[in-house]
């Protein structure tokens, strides 16, 4: 058994397992035909709506320059469509194109294919259980990260 302290063993496993995810999100998005990026933010959009980049870019945890570029590629693509935003006219809201709401039925028609394959032999009970343990993990350590109080919240 490992001498490491059980708070820092839960820190390492959870680092193991965002690595896992991220390579994982990786076969979808080659599933897709789309970078990881622009999965990501067209699943952003698809549970929130319209965005302004800067609520995209905090929902990523990257910086503003970084979801401007990806949202400005999924616009020449046809995905997403920039709009004046109704709250603030001075501001653009971004949001799915028809093509861009086809793409998000087909992302999660991959990721639940995937999620069939690997929790298969899982109980409902299981699944229920481990997504309960994770949502408290990531609660109890969004406030270690910069802009956790910015983050947007699940729909």
């Amino acid at each position: 058994m490992s001498s490491e302290a059980p708070a820092l063993a839960l820190l390492r496993a959870v680092e193991e397992f965002s690595r896992t995810l991220r390579e994982t999100s990786g076969v979808v998005a080659r599933d897709v035909g789309r970078s990881r990026g622009a999965v990501s933010i067209v699943r952003i959009l698809e549970r929130h709506g319209s965005l302004q980049v800067s609520d995209i870019a905090h929902a990523l945890r990257v910086d503003i320059s970084v979801a401007s570029r990806q949202v400005s590629q999924l616009v020449d693509d046809g995905l997403v469509e920039r709009a004046v935003d109704d709250a603030d006219r001075r501001a653009r809201s971004i949001r799915l194109s028809p093509a861009g709401r086809d793409l998000a039925l087909e992302i999660a028609a991959a990721y639940a294919r995937r999620a069939t394959e690997v929790f298969a032999d899982w109980s409902a009970d299981d699944l229920l259980h481990a997504t309960a343990t994770l949502q408290r993990i990531s609660a109890t350590v969004a406030p270690l990260a910069p802009a956790a109080t910015d983050v947007l919240t699940p729909a």
